[in-house]
């Protein structure tokens, strides 16, 4: 009853949420669009909590954090004072003492405090929980539309928050009690922060919402700040480039876009020391033989269709350059619909099949190097372009389970699907101007009766 309760609370207070939102967007797409996705979040929410229980009997990270979890959560209640700095301790990777054993460090010990603190707040329910961050990743993919919007042409914008708002793939993942949904709810105010660095308002508000969410992002996913860290660095300097062509127009943003890179790599490798330059080939390595170790039926090896688990390929970054172009083919476009082992596989790849399609329909309607114009002179589309082919090498690289695959792109996707609905569009001909009539001679004129 009481899992019921908290729920329903939940429900009732994400659908306020919704009528604010609605409240600053009159366009009907806009509204049409925006409560299309709100029901796609909060029903992917219970639907994949529903999978994860009965079809694969309670299974997975998402009950291993209610497992572990909950007896943490009546510790924090019986025992504030001495658990509370416990589990901040587990959230930000440091040294830490529970009475109760957690489900494990890093990254999982980050999320394991998060979902400790939503327990507490609501009663125990992975329903209630998975809830608050299903409609804190809509409300995060409304940030980011807020912040691509003024980079679109107004008949572009229905176009623009379909791609961010209802990417499948994006909905389903960020709606569980799991990594992927807490680092989308993260990457919403990063994008706010970076548009209102980009207009220059509320520059000290927005510094510290980004550097807040940054450390939310490097304690979940360092990599993925890497991303988004060159991607914020090439749209900033792009849109100072585009600023009457004149760099010193505003050295304010060049600045903040080499600072945004550096941040990237340096609070990256700080988390994760495998992720400086000169160990990241490794252990990009290590991690993707790790995941092929995972039981299941969906294991691939970018090395050889039968590479052994249990033996290294060569080290060394010349042999992770060569499987390059197959790790973007397998992280934007795998799984295909004849490698589907199970139902969620199957709905993703028929994504996939879409996607492939449209991206068949983008170079087949385009010439390269219109392509490459169209992108350059957008500073949104660059940042997707620099996002989405970072992220794809990255995932594609250290993964070798199409399950988790799935998962681990999540973030990426809208941006990946706004590159490819944009750009689907044939490059508009540029008008030609209007045939001026025809001047008559002034010997002709002196002829004509008056």
């Amino acid at each position: 009853m009481e899992d019921v309760l908290f729920t329903l609370v939940v429900l009732m207070v994400g659908m306020l949420v919704h009528q604010l939102v609605l409240r600053r967007y009159d366009q009907p797409f806009e509204r049409r669009l925006l409560s299309r996705s709100f029901g796609l979040h909060v029903a992917s929410s219970f639907g994949l909590i529903l999978v994860y229980q009965y079809y694969y009997n309670g299974s997975g990270d998402m009950f291993g954090y209610l497992h572990f979890g909950v007896p943490i959560t009546e510790a924090l209640r019986s025992d504030f004072e001495t658990v509370a700095p416990q589990l901040w301790a587990l959230f930000v990777h440091a040294d830490y003492t529970l009475p109760i054993e957690s489900l494990g460090l890093g990254s999982t010990g980050t999320m394991q405090a998060v979902s400790c603190v939503l327990f507490y707040f609501l009663g125990n329910s992975i329903f209630a929980s998975a809830l608050v961050i299903s409609i804190g990743a809509y409300v995060a993919k409304v940030l980011v539309y807020e912040a691509m919007r003024p980079e679109f042409e107004k008949s572009e914008h229905e176009q623009v928050l379909f791609a961010l708002s209802l990417s499948p793939t994006a909905i389903v993942w960020s709606c569980a009690l799991l990594k992927e949904p807490v680092l989308m709810c993260a990457l919403g105010p990063v994008f706010l922060s970076l548009r209102w660095i980009l207009d220059g308002r509320r520059v000290a508000l927005a510094t510290t919402l980004l550097a807040a969410c940054s450390v939310v992002v490097v304690l979940i996913k360092p990599y993925v700040l890497i991303a988004v860290g060159l991607g914020a660095g090439a749209w900033m300097f792009s849109k100072t480039m585009r600023s009457r062509g004149n760099l010193l127009i505003k050295p304010v943003y060049v600045a903040v876009a080499g600072a945004l890179v550096i941040l990237g790599f340096a609070a990256a490798s700080a988390v994760l020391p495998s992720l400086s330059p000169d160990q990241v080939a490794d252990s990009i390595q290590m991690q993707r033989r790790v995941s092929s170790k995972e039981v299941g039926g969906s294991n691939f090896y970018l090395e050889d269709a039968d590479a052994p688990t249990d033996e290294l390929p060569e080290r060394g970054i010349i042999s992770q350059i060569r499987l390059v172009p197959l790790a973007l083919v397998t992280a934007l476009f795998r799984p295909v619909l004849f490698e589907s082992f199970s139902a969620l596989q199957f709905l993703n790849s028929l994504e996939m099949a879409w996607l492939s399609l449209m991206f068949y329909q983008v170079v087949r309607r385009n010439s390269w190097q219109g392509l490459l114009q169209r992108v350059m002179t957008n500073p949104a589309l660059i940042f997707c372009a620099s996002f989405c082919l970072v992220l794809a090498l990255g995932t594609g690289l250290s993964t070798a389970n199409l399950g988790t695959l799935s998962r681990y792109r999540a973030p990426m996707m809208p941006f990946f699907l706004l590159l490819l609905v944009t750009l689907r569009e044939r490059q508009p001909r540029a008008q030609q101007p209007a045939t001026l009539p025809a001047t008559r001679h002034p010997a002709v004129l002196n002829k004509l009766p008056t």
